[in-house]
């Protein structure tokens, strides 16, 4: 079972993307990579890029530290915010709006245009196996 973050747990919901006919038909004319920050007070922040094209997860980039890495679009948030939105307590969207989940770079008209895309990823996030 994955720590969440960790590699192996981005490589498995990276998989578990490519199971969901939901997201697949959700997804379509998504073409950008995501990158996903866990933010820390102090040190490093890890996180992964998901290789996003048109509902097809192409592949998984893991950074020990993201603070520095780039992307089209990036998400980030503290590890309580994520595991709230994985384990369904708050929506993806609404944790935007909220600032919970912050848009660091990328077009939020974009991100909004794929609701049923963002709850489909969370789905997939939910059936990965994971410890804290």
């Amino acid at each position: 079972m994955p720590r969440f973050p960790s590699r192996e747990w981005a490589e498995e919901y990276c998989k578990k993307l490519n199971e969901s006919e939901g997201y697949r038909r959700s997804a379509r004319g998504w073409v950008w990579p995501i990158l996903f920050k866990v933010e820390r007070p102090e040190g490093a922040s890890p996180g992964f890029l998901l290789k996003l094209n048109n509902g097809v997860c192409e592949g998984v980039e893991w950074f020990d530290d993201a603070r520095s890495a780039d992307a089209p679009y990036i998400l980030s948030a503290r590890l309580e915010d994520w595991l709230d939105i994985i384990n369904g307590k708050v929506n993806p969207v609404t944790a935007i709006v909220r600032r919970k989940l912050k848009l660091e770079k990328g077009e939020i008209g974009m991100i909004m245009r794929y609701p049923l895309a963002a709850l489909e990823m969370v789905r997939a996030a939910q059936k990965v196996e994971t410890i804290v």
